[in-house]
């Protein structure tokens, strides 16, 4: 049970059928971690059939609920925006995030057209640059992006979604998706994701049928719960593309025929539900990396054989030779000594970085970060039959990992760290043990950043298959009794 949520300000208008506007952002705010304090901004009388009447909150009573939700709760940890009818509330509402609101994450919904019926939305279209500058996720569907940036079918069929999504970045989104921008072979629901330093492709098989009512205000709403959170706006975007999607496979009200109201089943648990990352640059569908046990146990991070050597001697049976310079002159002869070392000895050796003179030492393993993989020859490092090992910093790179099919996937980094410049912030407990819960049962996963005697605890709890250590050990003031006190919390993995 999680008591301590954090809160989001959801305002949109409400929808009599319950299938979209802010009760379905409610049920989805409350499914991903997060408690909704809803804004209402009009009412609309429909159903799934049909739009029958929308009208706008007056402006007093909508500047009232937004002045309470500042004044009254502590902080608001993000805000959706749906639905406005009327220019004052538009207004008002810019008012609030350029003042009350003015450090808070902002989720934009850009919603032009019900699927029912017309819901009187304002010229959004007017006010674009002054929204995008205010939002943090921009979320329009492909229809609602041509109209807002006044292209044709045509020009985006000649420059394409990313010259789209560009328009839209150029106009000061800083991150937007484009939802059911295009198709690719084996895939029909693609939605684009960009930013001013990131793009990819978030692609799922349709599911039979028209799909779902709501999915817009769930991705949306899904979108501000995770970043209230703390997620990253990518790891929240692949994350609230895979609540969506289980809600269309499981939707809510079969029996109401075409388009019953989108399934709200809590946060996304299965990677059967969570997109593929097709990301331009990066490879997919690789052919699986020989296996590891799923439990490493004990990972220790050094830099020498010396210290392969002497943590080995003490029961460590996993442990990375990490040595970031590669013109070092006793390179190969560090990497071969610890490979004999460790060979006879059933010990899991992996090297970091280094693949090709891991192949030529015979190792058990390499170790790549996540921009490595873009050129590294993972061909010929599976055809040496050595495992393969992943960093990832979020749930966006873990999948993006995960199509690769390596042996392992280090998830990081979970606390603050003086290692290494990071350039994420660090996952926490929270976000290990979502990402364990929907990989780890078929993939081996290491946790590591930051991972103290005083915090380990919280990590293992998350079921987590290892625990790597850096400095925990290097540095400790005696670290053979250091090793023996790791080894008896982590132990030292499945033979």
């Amino acid at each position: 049970m999680q008591n301590n949520r954090p809160l989001v300000l959801v305002v949109a208008g409400l929808d009599s059928g319950g299938g979209a506007g802010i009760t379905a952002d409610c049920l989805t705010v409350h499914d991903n971690l997060a408690y909704a304090l809803p804004c209402v901004s009009a009412l609309t009388c429909q159903s799934l059939k049909e739009i029958t009447r929308v009208v706008a909150t007056d402006e007093q009573t909508f500047e009232e609920s937004l002045h309470l939700a500042a004044k009254d709760w502590e902080s608001i940890g993000a805000i959706k925006v749906g639905l406005i009818s009327d220019n004052r509330l538009l207004l008002t509402l810019f008012k609030y995030l350029d003042n009350e609101f003015k450090d808070v994450p902002v989720v934009w919904d850009p919603v032009l057209c019900g699927t029912a019926g017309d819901l009187h939305s304002v010229d959004l279209k007017e006010y674009l640059k002054e929204i995008l500058t205010r939002t943090t996720i921009f979320t329009p569907n492909l229809p609602e992006a041509l109209a807002l940036s006044g292209w044709t079918q045509e020009k985006l069929d000649t420059d394409g979604i990313e010259a789209l999504a560009k328009f839209f970045i150029d106009n000061g989104a800083k991150n937007i998706i484009i939802k059911g921008g295009h198709n690719f072979e084996g895939f029909d629901a693609v939605d684009y994701y960009a930013s001013d330093d990131l793009s990819f492709n978030m692609a799922c098989s349709r599911v039979e049928g028209e799909g779902a009512h709501g999915g817009g205000c769930a991705l949306s709403s899904a979108l501000a719960a995770l970043l209230a959170n703390g997620f990253a706006p990518q790891d929240a975007a692949v994350l609230s593309k895979g609540y969506v999607y289980s809600g269309i496979v499981y939707p809510a009200l079969c029996e109401t025929g075409d388009r019953p109201p989108l399934g709200h089943n809590g946060l996304v648990q299965s990677l059967e539900y969570l997109p593929a990352v097709i990301e331009k640059g990066f490879p997919t569908d690789s052919q699986p990396f020989p296996p590891c046990p799923l439990k490493l146990g004990l990972y220790p991070v050094v830099d020498s054989y010396e210290w392969i050597e002497r943590l080995v001697n003490l029961g460590v049976k996993t442990i990375q030779l990490r040595i970031k310079d590669k013109n070092r002159s006793d390179l190969f002869e560090q990497i071969e000594k610890s490979v004999a070392f460790c060979a006879p000895k059933g010990v899991r050796l992996f090297i970091d970085d280094h693949y090709e003179l891991a192949i030529k030492a015979h190792a058990y393993g390499v170790h790549l970060g996540m921009e490595d993989l873009r050129d590294a020859d993972l061909d010929l490092i599976r055809n040496a039959g050595l495992r393969l090992g992943v960093s990832t910093h979020g749930a966006y790179e873990m999948l993006k990992a995960m199509q690769l099919n390596p042996s392992y996937i280090a998830l990081g980094h979970i606390y603050p760290t003086n290692s290494k410049q990071m350039p994420s912030k660090p996952q926490g407990p929270m976000k290990l043990m979502i990402e364990q819960s929907l990989i780890g049962k078929f993939m081996s996963t290491v946790a590591i950043g930051g991972i103290k005697l005083h915090n380990v605890n919280e990590v293992l709890q998350t079921g987590v298959g290892s625990v790597a250590l850096i400095t925990g050990i290097t540095k400790a003031d005696d670290p053979d009794e250091t090793t023996r006190l790791w080894l008896r919390l982590c132990g030292s993995g499945d033979e």
